[in-house]
């Protein structure tokens, strides 16, 4: 297979230096081993270094595209059947479309092919990122900007309770490692509280989580903080904002074993997944791989306690550790 190293002079100039590698496609969670009314948000337009990868170079050629033709992002969605939302996704390279959808820009848009061979070329580079096994450092920033716009959020959190869950003492204890400095870490946790805002008020995504019990036992920071994280998850959940099973250890084996996966529905936009192992991230939105997560995230929560079970349990175990 075909793969690629891209060096992004500026905004209208690609050098390409083209190499032979291979790419092993992999099921869910194998690379790293309904519906309510709500507004769409659509991206605030920043300044985007186009430079920086090429699926943010493919965005501002869709942009520049509308730009030259005249048309708004909705014409242009409404042209080529998804949704406005969808399309600012698109041109701020928080999703990644598939080649029929980015065929069909280039088509509306009489770029000429541009379109499709900035596609491409995003590809080939993505496939070469991914075969060598290298990973952005920020990995993670496209979760965060889709998170906010997500109405429904599925989350298996692994060992640990999930960030959006999390006390400031419990994400202080998690983010604590050698050779980083005090004020890192409070950079972590402070971004880790604003991402947990958008479950304040009614607004915010539905999460339903399934919990460890690993991530009931393991004494992250001692007794007094993890009796804080549990009793911080169980007032949520009786306040109603939240659904949590945990998935106990007698459940055995289940298909969650290799890692983290999240599911992010939208109101406008195709679903997408989140898998993780340590310092690495991927997303899926490749259909068939996507129905694969979700496969294994309900065969995981029919293996877990139900929903008053889960939360008798991490009440349980809150006063074990306050005792």
């Amino acid at each position: 297979m075909v793969s690629s190293l891209l060096r992004f002079v500026r905004p209208d100039e690609i050098q390409i230096a083209l190499t032979v590698g291979s790419l092993e496609v992999a099921a869910c969670l194998q690379p790293l081993v309904n519906t309510r009314l709500v507004t769409s948000r659509v991206f605030q337009p920043t300044e985007i270094d186009a430079s920086s990868d090429p699926w943010r170079y493919l965005g501002s050629r869709i942009r520049a595209a509308r730009s030259a033709r005249d048309m708004s992002m909705q014409a242009l969605a409404t042209a080529v059947h998804v949704s406005k939302g969808f399309i600012s996704q698109i041109e701020h390279a928080a999703r990644h479309p598939e080649e029929q959808l980015v065929k069909a820009m280039d088509s509306v848009l009489k770029a000429d092919g541009e379109l499709n061979t900035a596609y491409r070329l995003a590809v080939r580079w993505t496939e070469d990122n991914e075969a060598g096994g290298n990973k952005y450092a920020d990995y993670f920033d496209a979760v965060l900007e889709l998170e906010v716009d997500a109405v429904r959020i599925d989350w298996f959190g692994g060992g640990l309770f999930p960030g959006l869950l999390q006390t400031p003492e419990y994400a202080t204890e998690i983010s604590r490692r050698p050779f980083r400095s005090t004020s890192e870490v409070q950079s972590l946790v402070d971004g880790r509280m604003e991402r947990a805002s958008i479950l304040d008020g009614g607004a915010g995504p539905k999460l339903l989580v399934i919990l460890d019990e690993a991530a009931l036992r393991r004494p992250v920071g001692g007794p007094e903080v993890m009796a804080g994280q549990l009793l911080h998850t169980a007032r949520l959940i009786r306040e109603g904002r939240i659904v949590v099973q945990v998935l106990p250890f007698d459940a055995g084996a289940h298909p969650l074993l290799a890692g983290q996966l999240i599911i992010m529905r939208f109101a406008d936009a195709p679903p997408v997944a989140y898998v993780e192992a340590p310092h690495a991230g991927q997303l899926i939105q490749d259909q068939s791989t996507l129905d694969d997560c979700a496969l294994s995230y309900d065969l995981a929560r029919a293996a877990a306690l139900s929903p008053e079970a889960s939360l008798e349990r991490i009440e349980s175990a809150a006063k074990e550790y306050s005792t």
